[in-house]
């Protein structure tokens, strides 16, 4: 079967020159500043590919390229080299700083990601009920993202990523979404979209969450996968029970 995502010798590096900060005096005196450039490659021939259905994690320390190459993926960033090809409609979680507005609502900016998502009018009300309540941000939906603590923006980009899902989702640091309990169901969700057949590339530090879902982990470092581990996860029932158990065991 043809992947749904795939990517090929992708390059991107990020440049900057640097301006030294001088005294009037020293103006005057060398009236030629030296300029000095700065470049780090963020991603460093990367290829990876998708296949309908998979999931795919992306694991390694800060600064190695995960979230860049996720981006490229999405194209919110373009590669200096390499191509991408998108077989299927995306759907992406990154942060608020992607796609949101400060300054809008709840309901205005979730309304406008329905329609880049391809949403009719016909569904529009069902996926701002949906969002509204699996966020469970009560009466900010109304308030500006301006006054939403951190933990409230996570979950309701979780919500809108999550609610009117494309056939493949891009998603970084998906499980840092607020309390416990909220991490539960998003869990609980996560499953559920693998079991209606979505793919996924996903990013995080956290070596046990990529292990529970995903098919094959990527161990990413200075740019580069470095090595893949295919896994054989814990079936979602099996995981859903065992979440279940801990709640209750934390009840008691």
């Amino acid at each position: 079967m043809d992947p749904v995502l795939s990517c090929k010798g992708i390059i991107k590096t990020f440049r900057r020159t640097l301006i030294p900060v001088r005294h009037l005096q020293e103006r005057m005196i060398m009236p030629r500043l030296r300029r000095a450039s700065w470049s780090v490659t963020a991603v460093d021939d990367v290829s990876l590919s998708v296949a309908p259905g998979e999931w795919i994690g992306l694991y390694g320390p800060n600064g190695c390229g995960k979230t860049t190459l996720l981006r490229i993926l999405a194209g919110l960033l373009v590669q200096d080299a390499g191509t991408v090809t998108r077989n299927a409609p995306l759907s992406c979680f990154f942060d608020l700083s992607v796609g949101f507005h400060e300054e809008h609502t709840a309901e205005e900016n979730v309304r406008m990601h329905a329609l880049l998502q391809g949403v009719d009018s016909a569904n529009m009300q069902r996926v701002l009920a949906a969002v509204r309540s699996f966020a469970g941000i009560g009466e900010h939906w109304n308030l500006p993202l301006k006054c939403y603590s951190v933990g409230m923006r996570l979950r309701l980009g979780f919500a809108v990523a999550t609610a009117a899902p494309a056939e493949v989702l891009l998603l970084d640091e998906i499980t840092a979404v607020g309390d416990q309990a909220f991490k539960d169901r998003c869990w609980e969700h996560l499953f559920h979209l693998k079991r209606d057949g979505h793919s996924v590339v996903m990013v995080s530090h956290d070596m046990g969450d990529l292990e529970r879902i995903c098919d094959r982990v990527m161990l990413m470092e200075h740019g580069r996968i470095l090595k893949e581990k295919t896994l054989m996860p814990v079936s979602s029932s099996h995981a859903e029970s065992a979440s279940a158990s801990k709640l209750i065991a934390v009840s008691l």
